[in-house]
């Protein structure tokens, strides 16, 4: 059966079509990642600013033409912190329905958190730790043989503590040192998780980016960087290296796309300080995430 996902976040907005066996086998047709920024400027103005509207109607566009060609059975598409919290989310939500062709649905983090585990991890029987930097939150999901035992989101991410943090290059110490802090008080109440996990996974661009960087790739190739492992210190080593570099710096490393450039250090960081609450020795990269799940459960 051919299925399609599409995740409309605050940086990203990401679709897969794929044919599932009914054996639960995924053969993906096609796997697009286009960058709108629907969270751009939302912490001051409350509301999607029409540049970002505008970018995600293009994105809308060539979802839709994969879409039309394609001809899926079924299709889920979702939206996640952007569109929860922009005073504008509901117009938006049906701008961008009338242009891809089906309904959007805004989802609240919790469920985020568990179709971005069923889409990264399946049914593998170790206790995994899923972690998903976005732009405006941060899901955190626990669980085994396809069941979530714990999922929670966090309203911090990379976008947001860019914009909050990063108004200077290279970041001050001071701004960094505020930025771990908030991160550990908003994880406290989860560090009773420390000691209950067997893998970390770490999904969407934060984790991808590093691991690009750690493998000096100068373009995304998910073959390579599915599983991809970095250790905590080089998680650690790799946020304040790109913390101390100024943008055109940033824009310069190989591979790394220049929208995405500036979020990378607050995403490295909250990432290096979330592995540290949680016990996390390492983290596995996993190119799928929140699309493939929530393509899985059209």
């Amino acid at each position: 059966m051919i299925r399609a996902g599409i995740d409309i976040g605050t940086n990203t907005a990401l679709m897969v079509i794929a044919d599932v066996a009914s054996d639960g086998t995924i053969d993906v047709l096609h796997d697009v990642h286009t960058l709108p920024r629907l969270g751009e400027g939302l912490m001051v103005s409350g509301a999607i600013s029409e540049s970002s509207i505008q970018r995600a109607v293009e994105s809308m566009q060539t979802f839709a033409s994969h879409l039309e060609a394609a001809k899926p059975q079924r299709v889920r598409i979702v939206a996640t912190s952007a569109m929860r919290e922009a005073l504008n989310g509901s117009d938006v939500q049906r701008l961008l329905e009338s242009i891809v062709g089906y309904p959007i649905e805004i989802i609240d983090g919790s469920t985020e958190a568990r179709l971005t585990f069923l889409g990264a991890v399946g049914n593998r029987p170790e206790t995994n730790l899923v972690i998903d930097i976005g732009g405006g939150s941060t899901e955190y999901a626990l669980g085994r043989d396809g069941s979530v035992t714990f999922a929670t989101s966090i309203p911090f991410g990379a976008v947001k503590f860019t914009e909050r943090f990063a108004t200077i290059r290279p970041l001050p110490c001071d701004a960094i040192e505020d930025a771990r802090r908030e991160v550990r008080s908003l994880l406290a109440a989860q560090s009773e998780l420390n000691g209950t996990i067997n893998t970390c996974i770490g999904v969407a661009g934060t984790p991808t980016a590093l691991a690009m960087i750690d493998a000096k790739l100068h373009r995304y190739d998910a073959e390579q960087l599915d599983g991809y492992q970095l250790s905590r210190d080089r998680v650690e080593e790799l946020a304040q290296w790109l913390c101390s570099l100024t943008l055109d710096d940033l824009r310069s490393i190989p591979g790394l796309h220049e929208r995405r450039a500036d979020i990378v250090p607050m995403g490295a960081m909250i990432l290096a300080e979330s592995m540290a609450v949680l016990g996390c020795t390492t983290m596995n990269v996993a190119v799928r995430g929140l699309r493939f799940g929530a393509m899985l459960t059209a």
